[in-house]
């Protein structure tokens, strides 16, 4: 009986221990130039919640396991709040991290009101394969479910002529995309 108890214990840290370094890993990603900058007009993300879809581009580096392999992202740019500035903006690749599956942005309120892991009304990205759900207010962060991380985010770069620049994506998503 003491066996049993202290293996369990033993599994539930290591799974707990599991996640935590996963969430401490992704605390200051680095990011990887994408081979051409994506470009979307500022006009067509100025509701708040309405995303805008895209596709993004990058070659491995020489470094990486298959060198110069082309990469294809989907992602999107949302707006979270009113203003004109770039923290008002998020880009996420919509890739779940867990097993590849596309998520969904969720903004209807009696849906947000039956989704678990979350007591917060704001939309939510929603994996429709496993079930794990994701933070749009705090840029696709990890909120519950079997992904042990937050969605990949891509850096919204410049705000110039009306147009919103995306040039770069965390180096982890090119290992698993």
């Amino acid at each position: 009986m003491v066996r049993r108890t202290f293996l369990g214990l033993g599994l539930m840290l290591l799974g707990f221990s599991r996640r935590a370094w996963a969430q401490l890993a992704s605390a200051s990603p680095g990011y990887y130039r994408l081979t051409h900058p994506v470009r979307i007009r500022l006009d067509t993300v100025s509701t708040p919640w309405h995303p805008v879809s895209f596709v993004a581009e990058a070659v491995l580096p020489q470094t990486s396991p298959t060198p110069g392999r082309r990469v294809l992202m989907n992602g999107v740019l949302y707006r979270k709040e009113s203003g004109d500035d770039r923290s008002a903006l998020s880009a996420l690749c919509v890739t779940c991290p867990h097993e590849l599956c596309e998520v969904s942005l969720v903004t209807d309120e009696a849906r947000l009101a039956r989704m678990s892991g979350s007591d917060k009304p704001n939309p939510k990205f929603f994996c429709g394969c496993h079930g794990s759900v994701f933070d749009a207010l705090d840029d696709g962060s990890w909120i519950s479910g079997p992904a042990d991380r937050g969605l990949f985010n891509f850096l919204v770069g410049s705000i110039t002529d009306g147009t919103v620049e995306i040039d770069e994506v965390e180096v982890e998503t090119l290992s698993v995309v």
